[in-house]
């Protein structure tokens, strides 16, 4: 068996002293990979995004002959491929880090503005909002809220007692930003 253990602060603690499971010392971890999410030390989920991305990308890669330009598919079937291939690498547990930062949004948006204007044939410097008015493609950020709305929605009705408390959360808290942030603009507005 293997085991990480990782100590999520914001702080910079000191180093802590080797953790035992067991009978075992288990090293600590500055991030640590569970069912597929990357989890770092402050959760910020940025290693996460970055590696979803990567992913993404190698995904639209090994489609690329079937999105491309000159591609005999039509623009409906090439959106539904995106939406079937691409989009869930991109939004696998949204739930969880739905409250991520605004850059790492930002990150997200350009890794899907780039596929949507390949698959739309659409220029390089076409505008995101004609982007996804064109194409009825739904921003990331608000996919992702309404991924996370659907499943705070669906919390209280679970089967299992443990999860039925996670859906007193709502998308008004998804919005909540920190004291020392609010007085603070965005250098990219994405609409």
């Amino acid at each position: 068996m293997k085991f990480e253990a990782i100590l999520s602060t914001k702080r910079r603690p000191a180093a802590p002293t080797l953790s035992q499971f067991q009978h075992t010392a288990s090293p600590w971890s500055p991030q640590i990979r569970y069912i597929g999410l990357v989890l770092d030390s402050k959760l910020l989920f940025t290693k996460h995004l970055h590696t979803a991305t990567c992913k993404a990308t190698g995904a639209f890669l090994q489609l690329f002959s079937l999105l491309a330009r000159d591609s005999t598919l039509s623009i409906p079937n090439k959106l539904t491929l995106y939406k079937l291939c691409i989009r869930p690498i991109l939004t696998y547990a949204a739930s969880v880090w739905s409250n991520t930062s605004s850059y790492n949004y930002r990150r997200l948006q350009i890794s899907q503005s780039k596929c949507l204007r390949i698959i739309g044939k659409f220029p390089r410097r076409t505008p995101t909002s004609r982007l996804y008015t064109t194409l009825n493609v739904t921003p990331s950020r608000d996919f992702i809220h309404h991924l996370t709305a659907n499943f705070f929605d669906r919390c209280p009705s679970h089967p299992n007692p443990l999860e039925r408390p996670i859906g007193n959360y709502s998308l008004a808290d998804l919005h909540h930003q920190y004291k020392k942030y609010i007085n603070k603009r965005p250098k990219h507005i994405l609409f």
